[in-house]
């Protein structure tokens, strides 16, 4: 059987208070808010909104506290707080959702784009993305033909083989 997960009893999470932290600096990151927060009391999670698409962090975060007053004193005493050249803005929130802290224990990881891109474009082809490729290259250089011969330019392109086009390498 799989292991059983040590979750709160729904009293305890009642218990349980959260802030939102606006206009965070990006210097900030999760480890730090912890840090930060942990001078008011026991910090239980924490969620920085990241972009998806370049990782950088969106500019705010929810914290979540093991009490209610403790998330109370700490919003009260942060907003407003001057920190690198920011005014944060702290508010409690009324209602823990569980979608505000989804993927708090795992730290971000950034995605290699480059590298996820390259083996796309490097990828095999299947026979008919192969037939695809070949019709589209061979009507691009029709048009090219054309557009020579309209503009009264002699010019021959190098002949395609398309029979060893068709013989490359792909995957059934």
């Amino acid at each position: 059987m799989g292991k059983k997960k040590n979750r709160p009893s729904s009293q305890e999470e009642e218990k349980r208070g959260a802030i939102y932290v606006g206009h965070v600096p990006r210097s900030f990151v999760e480890t730090g808010i912890q840090k930060f927060f942990a001078q008011f009391g026991t910090v239980t999670k924490v969620k920085l909104a990241r972009s998806k698409k370049t990782g950088n962090p969106k500019g705010y975060a929810f914290v979540e506290f093991h009490n209610v007053e403790v998330a109370e004193i700490a919003a009260d005493t942060m907003n407003g707080y001057l920190m690198c050249g920011r005014v944060l803005k702290c508010n409690v929130v009324p209602e823990i959702k569980r979608s505000m802290f989804i993927g708090h224990r795992s730290p971000y990881h950034r995605q290699p784009r480059r590298k996820t891109a390259i083996g796309e474009y490097n990828k095999p082809r299947t026979h008919g993305e192969r037939e695809k490729q070949i019709k589209r290259l061979l009507v691009r250089t029709r048009r090219k033909r054309e557009k020579l011969e309209k503009l009264g330019i002699q010019y021959s392109f190098p002949d395609i083989d398309i029979q060893k086009a068709k013989h490359m390498t792909f995957n059934e």
